[in-house]
């Protein structure tokens, strides 16, 4: 599938999935600004769920959104990364759904025929599937990318995170591995 054809994108749910800077961030905004290009903006809105890089990982997208398009973001942590235990780490974690579900919330009240998620599993980590699959249902076209790799150590926040990965893929129309 060409990124540049996004007619094979509309009316589909799509995840981009692959671990630590193999380029799901890139190919997410590569794909965002084709729908832009395109005229997308007033149906579009971006909910992205990315921390501040830490250590090299993560970070936001990084666009020039034209006023149109909805953009909502909150301060997100790498619980992973910041954690000073596992006990933190959880913490941080649970701290992050309650900021998403703040945002989700404010998604709905306006919803947009196109979402763009970024780093999705910031959510999964402490956050419901079943609660994200509800936002998934306001929009037509989803584009989402998530973390699904092995640069964490094993832990129950990256087991929890892998296996309601799993699940949200089993939702999408597309499964992008990289």
């Amino acid at each position: 599938m060409a990124e540049t054809d996004i007619a094979t994108y509309l009316g589909q749910r799509t995840i981009i999935a692959g671990d630590v800077n193999c380029g799901k961030t890139t190919r997410t905004a590569a794909l965002l600004k084709y729908f832009l290009v395109a005229g997308y903006a007033h149906d579009l809105a971006i909910i992205d769920l990315a921390p501040d890089p830490v250590q090299g990982i993560g970070g936001k997208l990084s666009l020039d959104l034209p006023p149109q398009a909805v953009y909502l973001t909150a301060q997100i942590a790498a619980p992973r990364l910041m954690g000073r235990d596992v006990a933190h780490s959880m913490e941080l974690a649970n701290r992050n759904a309650r900021a998403v579900e703040l945002l989700f919330s404010e998604f709905e009240q306006h919803p947009r025929d196109i979402l763009f998620l970024n780093d999705v599993t910031l959510y999964l980590q402490a956050g419901s599937v079943e609660r994200l699959l509800v936002l998934l249902r306001h929009s037509r076209t989803v584009i989402i990318n998530a973390y699904y790799g092995n640069s964490f150590a094993d832990s129950e926040l990256s087991w929890r995170e892998r296996r309601l990965t799993e699940a949200l893929m089993a939702h999408c129309d597309t499964v992008i591995l990289l």
